[in-house]
Parts: C-alpha cells; structure tokens; sequence
C-alpha cells in the first residue's frame, strides 16, 4: 500500500487563527521507526515533517494530492493537533476513501474524544505504534475486520469501538534502525532556538519509558511507567551505522539514557575502543550522576548533558514527584564540571499553580548560583494523561472537556498565585542579568578556549543572523513568549 505520514507543525492559537510554528530540530523518530518497519514488510511510504520543510498547511496537502495515497498517518502531539486536524480534515473532504489514522502520544489518552469530535478520523494507535499500525494496514489492504488488532480506536458502522491495550514491546532491539534516508538532511542541535551543531545531526533513542513517575512528564504517562532498553551491542551497532553515513554528532533522546550505570559504561567502553569521530549529547537525572559515570561519558565524546533540576523548592520537587533535591542539583552539576563537561545545560519549571513568587524568585537566583551554561526555562504545563493533568480533572481544577487537546499552563488558570505577566518579567529581566554576569562571560570564555566543541561551535555559527538570535535570546526567556 501506499502511505503517507506526516509529523504536524507545533501551532498556537491566536486572534482565534491557528498560527503555524516553523521550528523542528529533531529527526521525528516515531514516524521514522514506524516507517522503516513497514517499507521491510514491503509497503511504499513517505514521510513529510512540515515544520522542517517550513511547509503551510496547504503545501502539505498538495504534497499528498501528488502521492495520492491510500492511507495518511498523523503523529499526533497536543502542540501539533491544531494542524493535524485541519490538514487531516482538507484531504478527508477531498478524497473520502482516504484512510485517516491518528497517532502517538494525544491518540493514546484520547482516542475515543478525537473520534467523537472528528468524524472524519478513521482510526486511531494507541501506545507503541509499530506492531499495531503494520497489523492494521494488513487488515486494511485485504479489507479485513479490526476487531482483533490490539491497541487500536475505530469507528464501524458509526460507532465507536476499542480493541484491548497491547502490550507495550519489550524487546526492543527486534525493531529496525530508523531509516534516515527517509527524511532531509536538515535537522540541528538547537538550545534555546540557536544551532548549537557545528557537525551532521541526528538522534537516536536507546530506551523507551522512565519509572520515576515525574507527575507533569508525558513520557513517564505514555510508557506506562516502564524503562525498556536496547542491548548494547544494538545500540552500537546503530551508532556505528550513522558514523559510516557520516554523521558526527548524535543526541539521546532517551527519557532517561543514564537509569542504568553499568550499560552506559559498558557502551562507553565500546565507544572508546573504536574510536569514532562522532560527540553525543544527552539527558540525564541529578541522582543518576556520579563523577564517575560522567568521567566516564566525558571520556566517550559525551559534549553536551542536559538535566532537568526544575526547582529550588523542596516543595515543588514533591508535588512534582521529582525524587531529588536541590542539594542534589548542585552536586550533579558539581560532578559533571569535574569530570570535564564545558557544556550543561539545566531545565527549570516555574509557574505552578500553587508556586509563590517567593519560591519562583528563589529558583532563578538558584539559576544564578548553579554552575551551567544555559537555563532553558518553561512554564508548568499539564499536558492530557498527565497524572498532574488527572489530577486537576479530579480536583474540580480544570474541565477536561476544555483541556483535553492542549493542556494547560497553571499559572493560567483562575487561583493560581501568580500572573504570568509579572513573573514572566521577573524571569526576563533575571535571564538577562545571567547572560551578562562578569563571572559567567568570563568562565565561557575560558571554557570556550579549552574546548575545541565550544570552538566549532562558535565559528561554524558566527554570522549577523546566529548573533541576533542570540541577542533576542538574551532579552527574551526561551519557550515563555
């Protein structure tokens, strides 16, 4: 069969016109693993990611006008259902025979919502996609009942109906290595909005799921609360794959790639041993952070670690579900300076709905004293599925039936203790003071001399346009405008 899968733009919605947001900086893996496993079983697919390809929702559907396929997949997220549902729509009205399917992560909470208010949806995947959507397009191209394929949502004979959970794989290294011919060359490391890749890009996830139960994280949701791993031997032989297409710089886009100790290691040893001319950049959890697991990574070409910190407040760490400290944040940066990170990068949380200005000022200043290279700072969102979400729903909080597509940031809400324009300002004015600190311009410096990363990274990006992206950067919080 012929199929189309499209990875949707992320939207916002403004003057009550969905505005399309033109940013992708990451491979889409899902649809890219999706796809390799269904063009092994033979079947002709084309995957169009439309924020990379800076595509208008129109372009996207002539794009599916020229290939004129049976079936159109959408990789479904609460930032990108506005342009899903629009797209989706156009090309049901103009060929109602299309097979419509909706998937991945908003498809899997609310499957039997996204049938009810868009009759045009066929179908919708629930949980891990591969197995489910190759045995629904089998069932599809022979004209077959779905009523045995698990882990699906469907509509028959004008009603809705839903098939059992399927399990979610476990042995992961029986999936194919996405394909990356499959997708343009086009994707970038970018912190903040700013390119941070002076090599060819890609990504990679070497484990699916995290079982820390972070309350507001839609991974932990979606995977159920389970961390299944590749093999090492796989994992490395996928890397070795990429090196030989000539990539050099590979991101982890596991939920949580340092759970296991012993497996880093070990994949850091092989890593070593052959010497590749490849760096990584990952994630990882301040309590997953010895000095010698990161020396250790360090020594791999591990360039770039990321940690989510999220607060200063005790408090907001528990009702978050976090399971660290503060004090635990600042060892974890500690141990990553000492064993040789130029690079870090913390993630930070503010705007709970019940957080005061006094414990949101407290954690920028937190930002402040930490010893990082960059604070990507968020509003606290509850995304649909979320146990933060649930429990809202639970709490008379919120109305699910205003929410379930997008979620919502707290500090929007009526009772939350903060207004956003006033911490937003706070948070601005903060950012700006911690870019341009002596002590910090002095220690980017130095770390940039002692860094050929920082280097490369400067020169393959030193130009008037990556200079006043900068400059906004500074004067604007990434993620809060």
């Amino acid at each position: 069969m012929k199929i189309n899968l499209i990875n949707p733009a992320p939207s916002k919605i403004k003057d009550g016109q969905t505005e399309t947001l033109f940013y992708a900086s990451a491979p889409p893996l899902g649809l890219m693993y999706l796809a390799t496993y269904l063009k092994d079983a033979g079947h002709k697919i084309s995957i169009l990611d439309q924020a990379a390809v800076n595509y208008e929702n129109r372009d996207v559907i002539n794009w599916v006008k020229k290939r004129n396929p049976d079936v159109v997949g959408f990789s479904i997220l609460c930032a990108s259902v506005e342009n899903a549902k629009l797209i989706s729509k156009a090309l049901k009205t103009l060929n109602p025979n299309l097979k419509i399917i909706f998937g991945n992560y908003l498809a899997t909470f609310y499957a039997r919502k996204i049938l009810e208010h868009y009759d045009w949806v066929d179908i919708c995947v629930r949980g891990d996609g591969e197995i489910t959507f190759s045995e629904l397009i089998e069932k599809i191209e022979l004209n077959k009942d779905l009523n045995d394929v698990d882990g699906i949502t469907y509509k028959r004979n004008g009603k809705i109906k839903e098939n059992k959970n399927r399990q979610l794989l476990k042995n992961l290294d029986t999936l194919p290595f996405p394909d990356q011919k499959l997708i343009p060359n086009v994707y970038k490391n970018r912190i903040g909005g700013i390119d941070v890749s002076p090599r060819k890009f890609t990504t990679m996830v070497t484990s699916r799921g995290c079982p820390f139960g972070c309350n507001f994280c839609a991974c932990t949701a979606f995977s159920q609360g389970l961390w299944r791993t590749r093999s090492v031997n796989n994992i490395f032989e996928e890397i070795c794959e990429l090196a030989n297409q000539g990539f050099q710089e590979i991101l982890f886009v596991d939920d949580n790639f340092t759970l296991n100790t012993k497996r880093i290691i070990k994949l850091c040893d092989k890593i070593r041993k052959e010497k590749l001319d490849m760096v990584f950049v990952c994630d990882g959890r301040v309590n997953k952070s010895s000095i010698g697991l990161l020396r250790t990574m360090k020594k791999a070409k591990f360039e770039i670690l990321m940690l989510g910190l999220e607060s200063s407040s005790q408090r907001m760490l528990d009702f978050y579900n976090k399971k660290i400290t503060p004090q635990m944040s600042e060892t974890a940066v500690n141990n990553a300076r000492k064993a040789g990170f130029k690079m870090i990068v913390g993630s930070f949380m503010i705007g709970g709905f019940d957080e005061t200005y006094t414990e949101a000022i407290n954690t920028l200043k937190f930002i402040s004293k930490l010893d990082i290279d960059f604070p990507h700072i968020i509003f606290t969102r509850a995304l649909p599925g979320t146990k933060l979400f649930n429990n809202l729903i639970q709490n008379n909080v919120i109305d699910e039936d205003k929410y379930w597509e997008r979620g919502v940031d707290l500090i929007d809400l009526p009772g939350a203790k903060m207004k956003r324009e006033i911490i937003y300002q706070i948070i601005k004015e903060q950012f700006h003071k911690n870019f341009l600190r002596r002590k910090y311009l002095i220690k980017a410096f130095i770390r940039t001399i002692m860094s050929k990363y920082r280097q490369d990274m400067i020169l393959s990006h030193l130009n008037f346009h990556d200079i006043d992206k900068f400059v906004k950067l500074i004067n604007n919080p990434p993620d809060l405008f």
